[in-house]
Parts: structure tokens; C-alpha cells; sequence
């Protein structure tokens, strides 16, 4: 299970995401990889707002939704959790004039920085930025 990479969709949900779950897969495994963490599972949960203000509330205390959550599985194996709105990220595309893939790959490169133990900051950032050169790569590799 070590660098795997799991996509589940949340039941009943559209394919709403603007890449496909091999292109998903490859993006997180290169993301993980520029952040330091080619040896952790991860589980990306692509969800909607309902879902994930729930696990917002249970898990962080916060109200509403949000666009991605991060989560350590807190198993022995390292393996991670992330949870992807997509009525989030739709809405914001929309709301901030983004370009859907370019802000897909934005949150995933977030969310993973997040999993490699960052808070907000310049390391943060860094991380960020390394996952996003990566994410696109790869992006461009399927073209």
C-alpha cells in the first residue's frame, strides 16, 4: 500500500472533477513525491459541500464547507486522507474567474503540502509551489 494513490467518489455524485481518475492518480503520486511523501498511501475522497461540512464540523470544529481537508490516517502504514469538494471547487472557478483545472491542482498540491505536516507560511508555500510544478507536469504528459 506504500505511494498508492486511491480515488473514491463519494455515492451518487457526477464526475465532476476536470481530470480523470488516472490523471488524478499520476497528479497526487507526483504531488507526493515533491513534497517528500512517496511512501504514503493516500485516499482522495471527492465529495460535495454537505459531506464535507459535516467532516469540517466533526473533525475541526469549523462551520460550512471548504474546498479540500487534509487528514493523516493516524494508521501505522502512513497513510493519508484527502477530502475534495467539488461543489466547492466548481463554485470558486466560477465566483474567481479560475481556470477549473489550474485550481483542482492548486487545492490537491494544497491539501498534500498539508499532509506533509506544513501550516500556512512560506514553507507552506514552497511545498505548495513544488507539488503544483509536479501536478502540471504530469497534467501535460497526458496532452
Amino acid at each position: 500500500m506504500n505511494g498508492e494513490v486511491r480515488v473514491v467518489r463519494q455515492a451518487g455524485l457526477a464526475w465532476q472533477c476536470p481530470f480523470s481518475v488516472r490523471e488524478v492518480r499520476a497528479v497526487l503520486m507526483a504531488m507526493s513525491r515533491a513534497c517528500g511523501l512517496e511512501h504514503t498511501a493516500i485516499d482522495l475522497t471527492l465529495t460535495d459541500d454537505a459531506c464535507i461540512s459535516s467532516v469540517n464540523a466533526e473533525r475541526l470544529g469549523c462551520v460550512g464547507p471548504t474546498n479540500i481537508l487534509s487528514f493523516p490516517s493516524g494508521s501505522a502504514s502512513g497513510g493519508a486522507s484527502l477530502l475534495l469538494s467539488l461543489d466547492t471547487l466548481e463554485r470558486e472557478c466560477f465566483l474567481y474567474g479560475q481556470d477549473p483545472k489550474e485550481h483542482t491542482l492548486r487545492l490537491l498540491a494544497h491539501g498534500v503540502a498539508h499532509l506533509a505536516g506544513l501550516d500556512h507560511g512560506p514553507e507552506l508555500d514552497a511545498a505548495q509551489e513544488a507539488a503544483m510544478v509536479a501536478g502540471r507536469g504530469t497534467v501535460e504528459s497526458f496532452l
